[in-house]
């Protein structure tokens, strides 16, 4: 157990040291590419967007819950995807949203666990919510634009659901031009603000870049359920070493549910033997500055004691081979501490 927790350590440290050094090169993409991006996904490790995309940590912020499921009446997400919003608007920039569901084409079994490997009932959310983004933030909008994206984790392919019905799967297509990319991207979203349409290009160029490396790269071992470690709060981007995490955010108000989701996959994967025994929660919060960290502390030390309660009353035959950490992060530099 002591190896796994300070595996956790080595890399997030590694991921810290990374972030750091690439800030020079956030803060040129932000000039070059002022819309704000910010994407709506599954607790499933693998959804990794900036390696998906190609393009620096940081860029996009993600909302993390089981299946992607995501409803802006939570308070605390209706809250935090505002204020996302509000400091964009703020700045004089759009905002894009990426709403996401995923999928495996060579076995079900690696796709959406959360959402118990129905691809379609998937899709059926994440267009509702993504209807939803519609309706609150208005439907010909030019301020907030979201779209609906699938994520086919094979290949790390984007599909593109068109606001015309048409369909792009990114796989499909050979190595292309911006231009001819530009022209996609007017084609599915014609009433897509052009700021959005030249900052959405770099997102899709980069995934159609990561496709071809991802046919080179990816091994069979690596797409199949077998994540061993449960996190749940914020500040998780460094967390997404294949099939190793479930992330579960904090915005779900019935968030015991997503975490007994959550353990219950972890349970399966010890049960069929993917993983040993071995299992980690850890808890985490997300701070800006000194004078929030107290209060982030108490966080994170309140979501480990309750994803045990939860385990211990739902699965109590884990806990022989659990262990709990409470940490948490700084958004500057993404490095953790451990609290508890």
């Amino acid at each position: 157990m002591k190896s796994k927790i300070n595996l956790l350590i080595e890399l997030n440290k590694k991921h810290s040291e990374l972030f750091c050094s690439q800030k020079l090169e956030r803060d040129l993409y932000r000039a070059k590419h002022p819309t704000n991006v910010v994407a709506f996904k599954c607790m499933d490790g693998r959804i990794h967007l900036p390696v998906i995309t190609q393009t620096p940590l940081g860029i996009i912020s993600p909302f993390r819950n089981m299946g992607g499921r995501f409803d802006l009446g939570w308070p605390l997400l209706n809250v935090s995807f505002d204020e996302s919003v509000a400091q964009a608007v703020k700045k004089g920039s759009r905002t894009l949203v990426l709403v996401t569901y995923h999928f495996s084409k060579g076995d079900v079994h690696r796709s959406c666990a959360g959402f118990n490997y129905d691809c379609e009932e998937s899709k059926r959310s994440t267009a509702n919510f993504r209807d939803q983004i519609r309706r609150i933030y208005g439907m010909e909008n030019q301020v907030v634009f979201p779209v609906l994206i699938g994520i086919e984790t094979d290949k790390d392919a984007l599909i593109l659901h068109g606001d015309n019905g048409e369909i792009v799967d990114m796989s499909t297509l050979k190595k292309m031009s911006n231009e001819g990319l530009i022209e996609i991207i007017h084609r599915l979203f014609p009433n897509m603000p052009e700021r959005i349409v030249l900052d959405f290009l770099p997102i899709i160029a980069g995934n159609l870049n990561q496709i071809g490396e991802t046919k080179k790269q990816k091994m069979e071992a690596q797409l199949a359920h077998g994540e061993w470690v449960l996190a749940v709060g914020k500040g998780f981007d460094w967390l997404h070493t294949p099939n190793m995490a479930m992330i579960v955010g904090p915005y779900d108000p019935n968030i015991g549910e997503p975490i007994k989701t959550a353990a219950g996959i972890i349970k399966s994967n010890w049960e069929s033997g993917r993983i040993k025994k071995g299992v980690v929660v850890l808890a985490s919060a997300l701070y800006g500055d000194a004078a929030d960290r107290a209060k982030t502390q108490e966080r994170a030390i309140f979501m480990k004691k309750l994803s045990e309660d939860i385990i211990a009353k739902n699965y109590p035959e884990m806990m022989k081979y659990m262990n709990s950490m409470a940490v948490v992060v700084n958004s500057s530099t993404m490095k953790m501490e451990v609290i508890e």
